[in-house]
């Protein structure tokens, strides 16, 4: 069994789905689906994504979020194709500023482009 090493956790098990790491971490946007709390400040913010897999992905922002949260996500794959548009992604932990996002409604087209990229990255 692998030890996996990122943003200084160290995790013993093996993780639920592939996932690729970001060599050169890339950038999204994040804004918010909806506040839930009527005081809270919409999010529109950018962050740079460590690590993608099909089904979520480890960011850093100084965008205020927090476990619970949900965020609509933009990730910018490759620059010959269309942003990923993630609909809804629920911050699940959070370690300085260090986030991870779990993809709760994706499109299947989306999904393909993911498998895709995650496809293409494995082979570099």
């Amino acid at each position: 069994m692998q030890t996996i090493q990122s943003a200084g956790l160290t995790r013993s098990t093996p993780r639920q789905y592939p996932r690729v790491r970001i060599l050169t971490p890339f950038s999204c946007s994040l804004s918010s689906v909806g506040t839930g709390w009527w005081f809270r400040k919409s999010v529109h913010d950018v962050g740079l994504v460590h690590d993608l897999s099909t089904r979520g992905v480890c960011l850093s922002t100084d965008a205020p979020i927090e476990p619970g949260d949900q965020v609509f996500l933009t990730l910018r794959l490759t620059k010959s194709a269309p942003p990923a548009e993630v609909a809804v992604a629920t911050v699940c932990w959070r370690y300085q500023q260090f986030y991870g996002l779990a993809f709760t409604r994706v499109s299947e087209s989306v999904s393909r482009q993911l498998a895709e990229y995650m496809n293409a990255r494995g082979e570099e």
